[in-house]
């Protein structure tokens, strides 16, 4: 597999968890963090907020994967690892509070996510 397919799983990985957590807030919140957060309506709320983040990075990878080159793609994995790396940080600073089977698991998602996305802006050679 070459980078530009690692970018578009990466990409497409980012819009399939983006819109099930904006359609399916509930239900996303309840397999993660049990009932009683799935039935808070701010938890929903930054659920939701997390889910249009993510499906908007993903549509801009691919959108930028569409044209020829990685020039315009890099900024895109760059912004996937940001948000990947802040979340890696988000998820260190409440590790206590979530729940014991699912945090590192948690923790290993973003920051899986973020070293993919490292990896993806400093390695993709522009083919042009």
């Amino acid at each position: 597999m070459n980078e530009r397919d690692l970018a578009k799983y990466y990409a497409g990985g980012r819009i399939g968890i983006g819109v099930l957590l904006l359609l399916f807030p509930r239900r996303m919140v309840k397999g993660l963090w049990g009932a009683a957060a799935a039935g808070s309506p701010a938890v929903l709320f930054f659920t939701r907020l997390v889910g249009v983040r993510d499906a908007i990075l993903g549509a801009g990878a691919i959108a930028a994967l569409q044209g020829e080159g990685t020039a315009s793609v890099r900024p895109w994995m760059s912004y996937g690892a940001a948000a990947d790396a802040a979340d890696a940080v988000a998820t260190l600073l409440a590790y206590k509070h979530l729940p014991k089977r699912k945090r590192f698991a948690l923790l290993g998602v973003a920051a899986g996510g973020a070293a993919t996305g490292g990896y993806l802006m400093t390695s993709m050679v522009d083919d042009h």
